[in-house]
């Protein structure tokens, strides 16, 4: 067992861990789409344009052997941009031409993808808002707050989340760090000024949040304090092509304290994304650290390691905690728990 230092221990966090806040999961948001395109006068008008998209991704599984697979709002719209790109889109010098269907229910120029898109994005940001109720249903949150003061140490938090549960959790008179100065301005140096800046929680948030605008003409990204409808959000294949902050710089820190850290603490995030997958299958490769997953699921460990990619060598290194997020933060985010999974030979002696 060994003590906990600053930068030992990295969260990821991922859409479980926010359903215990009554934040709806891409499944139970893509049940309500289904409903929208079929009953509601906004939607219905792209049922058609839905349908032909959704079996489209579903063939395109189908060729590779992937016949169990759900689609998600996030890659939803993300075919959605690569679509609305046109001659834009890099591989489209190689296709012969489009699709006499999809021409069709597109409209000229494509400009039902990009209504669809449009309507869709604002409808994840009213699923992400906290509507309601708002410190009742994040008040399991607070218990990352807690456990960072119970060790001493700051803590990084990296979310694939859109919403702010971590951010409406924070206690009064502490100090948070999400990238934002007084003038709301997002600036890469205030994850590492650590002489000017003492925060007890460093939090990178992947693809983007609710709460982000970017100036299009200046590339300025500011944080409002309400949620905006034309937020800084990321999808799909965009995820991945993203070569500006603050998500470069995010990508690069996640890898950057996992390869540092003894131990990763992954709550809620279904290993669904095999960029994010890579950066944790090369941590656990290159040293002794370890992860700890939280899921409600059976027997997880070689589903885990089959989607990082690492062979039965590496089991002793994964470890699974079958609850949620909130039983989680809860009843076994503590000093003592985590301090138990830490290799000894990152004790500190005083």
């Amino acid at each position: 067992m060994g003590l906990i230092k600053a930068d030992s221990i990295i969260f990821l966090i991922g859409a479980g861990c926010s359903m215990d806040a009554e934040i709806k999961t891409s499944r139970q948001m893509m049940d309500e789409i289904e409903t929208l395109i079929k009953t509601n006068d906004e939607w219905i008008p792209f049922r058609n344009l839905y349908y032909y998209v959704k079996s489209a991704i579903l063939y395109a599984d189908g060729i590779q052997g992937m016949f169990d697979n759900n689609i998600n709002i996030e890659r939803l719209v993300g075919v959605l941009r690569d679509l609305n790109k046109k001659e834009r889109n890099p591989i489209y010098p190689f296709i012969g031409s489009w699709n006499e269907k999809l021409i069709e229910l597109a409209g000229d120029e494509f400009s039902n993808i990009g209504k669809f898109d449009a309507l869709l994005s604002k409808k994840i940001i009213d699923f992400v808002t906290l509507h309601n109720n708002t410190i009742a249903r994040v008040s399991y949150y607070k218990k990352f707050y807690e456990f960072q003061q119970s060790i001493q140490a700051a803590i990084r938090v990296f979310s694939l989340n859109y919403d702010q549960c971590l951010e409406k959790a924070r206690p009064n008179n502490y100090e948070l760090e999400c990238g934002f100065g007084e003038d709301s301005k997002w600036s890469s140096e205030r994850f590492n000024n650590t002489s000017n800046i003492n925060a007890g929680i460093y939090l990178y948030k992947l693809h983007g949040s609710i709460d982000w605008i970017r100036d299009t003409a200046t590339g300025v990204l500011t944080r409002y304090d309400a949620p905006q409808e034309n937020a800084e959000l990321i999808f799909g294949t965009d995820a991945k092509l993203q070569s500006v902050d603050p998500f470069l710089f995010n990508v690069y820190e996640l890898r950057n304290y996992s390869l540092l850290c003894k131990l990763i603490i992954v709550i809620g995030y279904s290993f669904g994304d095999s960029h994010i997958n890579g950066l944790l299958g090369q941590a656990l490769k290159a040293s002794d650290c370890k992860l700890l997953v939280v899921d409600t699921r059976e027997d997880y460990i070689d589903a885990i390691l089959e989607k990082l990619m690492l062979d039965d060598s590496h089991r002793n290194q994964v470890n699974h905690s079958k609850s949620t997020a909130k039983q989680f933060l809860e009843t076994e985010l503590t000093k003592e728990r985590i301090e138990s999974l830490i290799p000894d030979d990152d004790a500190i002696f005083q």
